[in-house]
């Protein structure tokens, strides 16, 4: 089974519509080409369903849940 995750940009990351962005991914969407440092996609691998990881940054609110 694929995991899905939840993820959401609040404060200080706004879709063109300056509304907070929810999308879901699989697994392949954490990579440090999009910004996340190794840490970061090693500890969202290992959430549980229904678990959340809070990515803190100076650039706003961005979290990850796992869905399945």
């Amino acid at each position: 089974m694929a995991k899905l995750f939840e993820c959401f940009w609040g404060a200080g990351y706004r879709g063109d519509d300056d509304k907070s962005i929810l999308a879901y991914h699989n697994q392949e969407f954490f990579t440090e080409d999009r910004g996340y440092e190794p840490k970061e996609i090693e500890n969202i691998k290992n959430l549980s369903i229904g678990e959340d990881y809070d990515l803190p940054s100076v650039f706003g609110d961005h979290w990850v849940r796992r869905m399945k």
